[in-house]
């Protein structure tokens, strides 16, 4: 690092050799050297400017000089110049004469209206006819990366990609705003600020983005408070813009370094171990280097043309690497929803493991009594045939309820890998035949109504588990909380093809605090819940069904609406 600094400061003083000098005279006779500070405010009807040119030092090369002047106003110069983009361009070589005048003259007094600027003759053939199509692809770029990232916001709602869209947004204007500017002999008050505000924002988004990326808080928290120290400057830079009219912090503080300080932190990040962090400080990195080349005039290329290639050559490498960020996001998503679904079954199945033990209990316990009867009527008096078939037909009766509700639960919970036609009704009745006895037994009353019906082509046994995964949450509140005269409602309408099925409750209902938190993983009230149920409902309902899953507090209790 140390070496490459004193390559750019030694090419920097190669570059600081001047072949033109540029002086100005209000009376035609008289020349002084041309002063920004001077003329930045005074007003005059007329001037001359005249330029000096040392062809030694040109040395047989070809350079151009570009002015940006009142050209309506201009009465006499003695320069060849043809219009490039509304900018009067002179040739400069050996054969150029060593002194040039523009000789300018108003209606009215008003500031000097002239700026000019030298290209080299690379610069000319390549870039200045070229520049509007430098300018779009630039923006094109740019503009990608904003809209991009912030749809990718608006699907993850990660900050990090909210804060770089931002970034590329004002950059974006930034850019227009300089070239804006570019065609202006001087920026006026008002547009000017508007850049400026638009360039620290563009800073202040960038430091915003290093601190989420990086994770500065928890990672490497002395950076993140410096962080946050220079956030503020820039709070403080905005408020001086919209009083002063120009940016106070950057008029002392070279542009480079907003950049810099998030490529430092990016360095100190791949220090503590963060791979990640390697595109990042590089993309910084370029673009630090790219703006102190342009701010120092390192190469013979305008900073304009410089700034307008590092800008979305930066757009480019961050892009690639929140891409790369975005494919291990995804990745982890799906393997977080594969451990979801993998509890979801291991809790189905230990809910199915329950109501098999509570709906054989009843018959198992009748099988006992059964046997009972047998051993004390063998014990008593030979068994007649007439009574033990009656006692085998009683037995038979009981086993086969016990071998239906084995194949009740085996056809609730086996997978349909193909979608199929049914009704609606059709997949809720099949729920409230697991939950039917579980009802009865804790003298929950239920009232099922279908108002009228859908057929739709999905999966049942998955909107099944959920009507289940409902009813089932209901049971447990009206137990927890001892609800007398417990009841659940269930209740099936469609109106213009909209089908909604609504299961409510009167167990009191949900605490508003969590009633928008109980569709996000893991989250539960129970004290042994898992959290993942109303989850898998909610996706499984979005997800296969293109439908939604609403909650409600009403009188009496929750009420879920299952729309779709």
């Amino acid at each position: 690092m140390k070496y490459l600094l004193l390559l750019i400061l030694f090419i920097s003083n190669l570059q600081a050799h001047y072949f033109i000098k540029d002086y100005i005279s209000e009376d035609n006779i008289n020349f002084k050297e041309a002063s920004f500070t001077e003329y930045k405010t005074k007003k005059i009807k007329e001037f001359t400017i005249k330029f000096k040119i040392d062809l030694e030092k040109l040395k047989n090369k070809i350079n151009y000089l570009t002015i940006v002047s009142d050209k309506n106003s201009l009465i006499y110069t003695n320069a060849n110049y043809e219009i490039i983009n509304n900018t009067m361009v002179i040739k400069l070589d050996s054969n150029q004469k060593n002194e040039l005048f523009f000789h300018y003259k108003y209606e009215k007094s008003k500031r000097a209206e002239f700026r000019w600027n030298t290209i080299t003759n690379f610069e000319y053939t390549y870039l200045l006819k070229f520049e509007g199509i430098l300018y779009g692809i630039s923006y094109g770029i740019i503009f990608c990366a904003f809209l991009y990232y912030i749809i990718i916001y608006f699907s993850t709602k990660m900050r990090c990609f909210l804060y770089y869209s931002l970034m590329q947004f004002f950059v974006l204007l930034s850019l227009i705003g300089f070239v804006y500017f570019s065609y202006k002999p001087y920026p006026d008050p008002i547009p000017q600020a508007i850049v400026d505000f638009c360039e620290t924002l563009s800073f202040l988004f960038t430091l915003l983005f290093t601190q989420t990326i990086l994770n500065t808080k928890e990672k490497i928290p002395k950076i993140h408070n410096f962080f946050n120290f220079f956030i503020l400057l820039n709070i403080f830079d905005l408020v001086a813009i919209c009083i002063y009219k120009y940016s106070i912090l950057y008029e002392y503080l070279p542009f480079y370094i907003g950049f810099l300080i998030p490529t430092i932190a990016g360095f100190i990040a791949i220090l503590k171990g963060n791979k990640y962090a390697i595109i990042y400080t590089f993309g910084w990195l370029v673009v630090s280097i790219f703006i102190y080349i342009a701010e120092n005039r390192i190469f013979p290329i305008s900073n304009i043309y410089i700034i307008h290639i590092g800008a979305p050559l930066e757009s480019l490498i961050f892009s690639f690497a929140l891409g790369y960020m975005l494919k291990i996001l995804v990745k982890e998503k799906n393997e977080k929803e594969k451990l979801l679904i993998h509890k979801s079954k291991l809790a189905s199945m230990g809910e199915m493991i329950n109501n098999i033990a509570h709906q054989w209990r009843q018959p198992l316990t009748h099988l006992g009594f059964i046997n009972m009867n047998l051993q004390l009527a063998f014990e008593d008096n030979p068994i007649n045939k007439k009574y033990l078939n009656e006692k085998i037909e009683e037995s038979n009766s009981q086993l086969d309820f016990m071998s239906k509700t084995i194949d009740n639960f085996m056809d609730f919970y086996k997978l349909n890998k193909e979608k199929e036609l049914f009704y609606i009704s059709n997949a809720v009745k099949k729920a409230l035949d697991i939950m039917e006895p579980i009802f009865e037994s804790h003298e929950i009353e239920f009232d099922f109504n279908v108002i009228k019906d859908k057929q739709i082509y999905a999966y049942e046994n998955e909107y099944s588990q959920v009507i289940l995964n409902l009813l089932t949450n209901s049971k447990d509140a009206i137990i927890s909380r001892n609800i007398k005269n417990p009841k659940i409602k269930i209740a099936i309408n469609t109106k213009n093809n909209i089908s909604k099925t609504t299961i409510s409750d009167n167990a009191g209902g949900i605490e508003n605090k969590f009633i928008n938190m109980i569709f996000e993983p893991y989250f539960t009230t129970k004290q042994k819940g898992n959290g993942i149920g109303l989850y898998m409902s909610k996706m499984i309902i979005e997800s296969h069904f293109r439908g939604k899953i609403n909650v409600v507090n009403d009188k009496y209790g929750v009420s879920f609406s299952i729309i779709i």
